[in-house]
């Protein structure tokens, strides 16, 4: 899909929700979320892309499985809570919204953990 149509489809989502939120904020907030995933799943092609090309690059470089297998859990991790908090602020809790934010976080570093650990590890060995 174009950036076109992308854009085609957030203005109209957000014309309906400037229009439905003096009317019906529950359903304004409905819009947004529909609009939100129509958004999201228009693009899902090219994450398949990218995430062939990073796996094509990491296994010529003969890079671990387990590396590229957490490189897109951080990835899709990071989406996802950029994607729920931004919904969640223009629902206007903002206070709900930094919470998701920083559970993401939390996530990614817990996450990220095991790959820290082998770091540390190298990194020691070269040293002794």
């Amino acid at each position: 899909m174009s950036i076109f149509a992308v854009a085609a489809i957030a203005l109209v989502t957000a014309f309906c929700v400037l229009v439905l939120r003096d009317v019906n904020s529950q359903l304004a907030a409905a819009v947004a979320l529909a609009g939100g995933i129509t958004v999201v799943l228009s693009v899902v092609d090219y994450f398949a892309d990218i995430f062939s090309v990073i796996s094509d690059i990491a296994a010529r470089a003969g890079l671990a499985t387990s590396v590229i297998t957490l490189l897109f859990k951080v990835i899709a991790v990071g989406y996802i809570t950029e994607f729920s908090s931004s919904l969640i602020e223009d629902m206007g809790l903002s206070s709900l919204a930094d919470k998701v934010t920083l559970a993401g976080k939390l996530i990614i570093v817990a996450v990220s953990l095991p790959v820290v650990v082998k770091l540390f590890e190298f990194i020691a060995g070269l040293l002794s």
